[in-house]
């Protein structure tokens, strides 16, 4: 009697390729739900989170797979989609695996600020390039400001640092913002007697400026919550 013919199964789908794409999906559709919901739309930044989605996307998450210029190349196109020229200076572009993770921070710092009231004072302190020394006439200006910018019940005072003048790491010029707004801080509450716990300083992680003062200076925000009734 002949054995009967079986046909040999077809491979099938890896499991992990299953997960995989569901979990691409996902992350792609949260991401247009994210945008769709914006109160403002900024082409931009749309195209550099589809961008950064993109080459993590085709480097399988890993930084080195990619050279910079077809990162460029994927970065522009998702540009000229939206109508958008090429980017002017690539070199100042925030990197593209960094790109989704800052508009998260973004999205998410917006959402959770209270209503409030804010008497913004831009460039209360400059500093010497490299440098997070009050200098005599930055002292005298903060000493003439603290009478408006001290926080009464229910405000805070917030002291933000600028810097692009460290080094060329991200984390230099973080650390030499963060030092200025601290210097700003305790003469606030050393010399002028702020309350501490009402006298916050911030280091901003991104620099809109390319250049000049306003990047070796430091800003102050008295912040007043808004009244219920309001």
């Amino acid at each position: 009697m002949a054995a009967e013919f079986k046909e040999d199964p077809k491979p099938g789908v890896p499991l992990w390729l299953v997960s995989f794409g569901d979990m691409m999906t996902n992350a792609l559709t949260f991401f247009i739900l994210m945008v769709s919901m914006a109160h403002q739309r900024d082409y931009g930044l749309i195209a550099a989170g589809l961008g950064s989605f993109v080459v993590a996307l085709k480097s399988h998450g890993m930084p080195g797979l990619m050279s910079e210029s077809e990162k460029a190349e994927i970065f522009n196109e998702f540009r000229q989609r939206f109508n958008l020229p090429p980017e002017p200076d690539p070199s100042r572009r925030e990197a593209h695996t960094d790109a989704s993770e800052l508009e998260l921070i973004r999205a998410a710092a917006a959402k959770a600020l209270a209503p409030h009231d804010e008497l913004l004072q831009p460039n209360v302190a400059v500093f010497a390039p490299g440098s997070s020394t009050l200098a005599p006439e930055s002292k005298a200006y903060l000493d003439k400001l603290a009478d408006t910018l001290r926080p009464a019940k229910m405000q805070v005072l917030i002291i933000e640092g600028h810097a692009l003048d460290g080094s060329s790491a991200r984390t230099s010029n973080h650390a030499l913002a963060q030092a200025r707004a601290d210097v700003v801080r305790e003469y606030f509450v050393n010399e002028h007697e702020f309350p501490s716990a009402r006298v916050e300083a911030r280091a901003w992680l991104v620099e809109i400026e390319p250049e000049g003062d306003g990047t070796r200076c430091v800003d102050a925000r008295l912040v007043t919550p808004a009244r219920k009734d309001s």
